[in-house]
């Protein structure tokens, strides 16, 4: 519908500083010369829309307008608050209570038991994925670190338990593979380097402030051959019959292949930590590895420990 592309423009312009007519057409798949006429539409209902000729042009919004936040449904305001509370309870941090508070207040009066009811039909914990909430002030020292853009030396414990000092250049906090990483250059390694929060410790902020660098998480990311995530490992296993239902819980049907004698083998990638050792061997015997050999290595050595403690 004309109306609902119309709003989508304004948060579009509103989020950018320009975008051309193109790109504009490209983004909601009609041609340019509609998007000519919907900047004249928008105009005609007082949207105050400019327009700047040549390279590197295109539309924009005026900074002084402000949206009626009645465009923001009472649905809109439910995620938003539903993803900050989330996200501040995994980290423990006060201040995205802050921010909800001041979200809370834009939302109208009459909206307010809507919210309560949506509130009661979905409830997300991050805080059993994100790590201890007792790691809030190290979270929150790290975050400062990269806002500031100071180096932060602190001392690290990889996932094979060996433990360096190192100085890094924080670049971007992120939420990847059930954890909290830091991601920054690392001036020891002389390279980029993914770090996990919740193995941070004694964590210094220093000066002066560094220059940022350019690469970005995403492109970091996207040099990573295939689709194996750095500090990650690739896993085949197979599942004995019995759990087969915990297997279609966990897994999606791209990663499961099911055998007709109702074995059933994942494919899947995951970080590689004490955490995925303890993970695998949670199954018994109802779970073998196949690959990668080291990992069957590691978890018929761990069963062996297990098993001599018992004896």
């Amino acid at each position: 519908m004309k109306i609902d592309r119309l709003l989508a423009i304004i948060m579009c312009l509103l989020n950018h500083d320009r975008l051309c007519a193109r790109e504009l057409a490209r983004r909601f798949g009609v041609t340019v010369r509609t998007i000519q006429r919907d900047m004249q539409t928008l105009e005609l209902a007082g949207i105050p829309i400019y327009a700047v000729q040549g390279p590197g042009g295109g539309y924009g919004i005026m900074d002084s307008y402000k949206l009626d936040r009645q465009l923001i449904t009472a649905d809109d305001f439910y995620r938003i608050i539903t993803a900050l509370e989330s996200v501040g309870a995994s980290i423990s941090d006060q201040t995205f209570g802050e921010t909800l508070e001041k979200i809370r207040a834009l939302l109208p009066d009459r909206s307010m038991d809507l919210l309560a009811e949506r509130s009661e039909k979905l409830s997300i914990d991050f805080t059993m994925l994100g790590g201890d909430p007792r790691k809030g002030d190290l979270f929150r020292l790290v975050r400062r670190a990269v806002e500031e853009e100071r180096p932060l030396r602190f001392s690290y414990t990889s996932n094979k338990l060996e433990s360096s000092l190192r100085v890094i250049e924080p670049l971007t906090i992120a939420f990847r593979w059930r954890s909290w990483y830091l991601y920054g250059y690392c001036r020891l390694r002389e390279d980029y380097r993914l770090f996990k929060i919740s193995r941070i410790v004694d964590p210094e902020i220093l000066s002066p402030r560094f220059v940022r660098k350019k690469k970005t998480l995403a492109a970091f990311l996207g040099e990573v051959q295939g689709d194996t995530p750095p500090g990650s490992v690739k896993l085949s296993l197979k599942f004995s019959p019995p759990l087969r239902p915990v297997v279609e819980e966990c897994y999606g049907c791209d990663q499961v292949e099911f055998l007709p004698d109702g074995t059933s083998l994942v494919t899947l990638c995951m970080p590689e930590d004490r955490w995925l050792y303890g993970y695998l061997l949670s199954f018994g015997p109802h779970l073998e590895v196949l690959e990668p050999e080291h990992i069957r290595t590691i978890i018929r050595e761990l069963a062996e420990q297990v098993a001599a403690r018992y004896q």
